[in-house]
């Protein structure tokens, strides 16, 4: 029975042994790692004093909000998959939403950064019945629909009306100047005057087309051949 103590009590003292170098290794790598974490902090607090003013202006510069047509030209490197430069795709659906839960700026800059180039004449373009359409990721996310493509479509239009209202606006006045000549020279052929002899006078006698002289009156039969040259005679110089 004593021996069993004994050696009970030899294998406890050998833990006991284990246990205290364990728990000396362990103090050990404690002062250490505090050590570092002195040395860390004393080395960031240093960091931060020392920080330059530029680097302080540069961070304020970056909370301020860029304009809409900066921040498209920040998309163009951000989602080079979704918004183009050159040959262009209809966006999805509801991509305003997805912009908005990933840019830290309003609503209403987004709107207007994303109106920027949804207006583009290569994106109206673009919109055309049955294209698919993409996400921020460049993957398919629906088509454009009947609807949406005659929306686009009227956005073409006012260029060719206007381009029509000018061709019918030439052809307009160009008929209004012939419409001038033509009645210039109507004024003109009125205002004229030929002149014809007269065979009972023998003399030029001046006729005006604007104003025909009223055909004579039938004169009776028995007046004389004098009487009725002295009634043409007094008729002319009247005129």
């Amino acid at each position: 029975m004593s021996v069993n103590v004994m050696q009970l009590l030899d294998d406890l003292e050998v833990r006991i042994e284990r246990a205290q170098r364990l728990i000396n290794v362990l103090e050990a790598q404690n002062r250490q790692l505090t050590q570092q974490l002195a040395e860390n902090a004393l080395n960031a607090s240093h960091a931060s004093e020392h920080t330059s003013d530029s680097d302080a202006s540069t961070l304020v510069l970056a909370d301020k909000p860029p304009t809409s047509h900066e921040l498209l030209n920040q998309w163009y490197e951000r989602y080079p998959l979704a918004f183009f430069k050159g040959h262009t795709k209809p966006l999805k659906v509801g991509i305003h939403q997805d912009l908005a839960d990933r840019e830290p700026w309003s609503n209403k800059l987004i709107r207007r950064a994303l109106a920027n180039y949804v207006n583009l004449p290569r994106y109206i373009k673009a919109m055309r019945e049955g294209a698919e359409r993409i996400d921020l990721e460049g993957n398919v996310a629906g088509v454009v629909d009947s609807q949406a493509a005659a929306f686009a479509a009227n956005k073409r239009k006012p260029k060719d009306s206007a381009d029509a209202g000018s061709v019918h606006d030439k052809r307009k006045r160009s008929k209004k100047a012939v419409s001038g000549k033509q009645c210039a020279a109507n004024k003109d052929r009125v205002g004229r005057k030929s002149d014809r002899d007269d065979p009972l006078l023998g003399q030029k006698v001046s006729e005006t087309y604007a104003n025909p002289s009223p055909e004579p009156t039938r004169q009776d039969s028995s007046l004389s051949m004098e009487e009725k040259l002295a009634n043409l005679q007094a008729k002319f110089r009247v005129q």
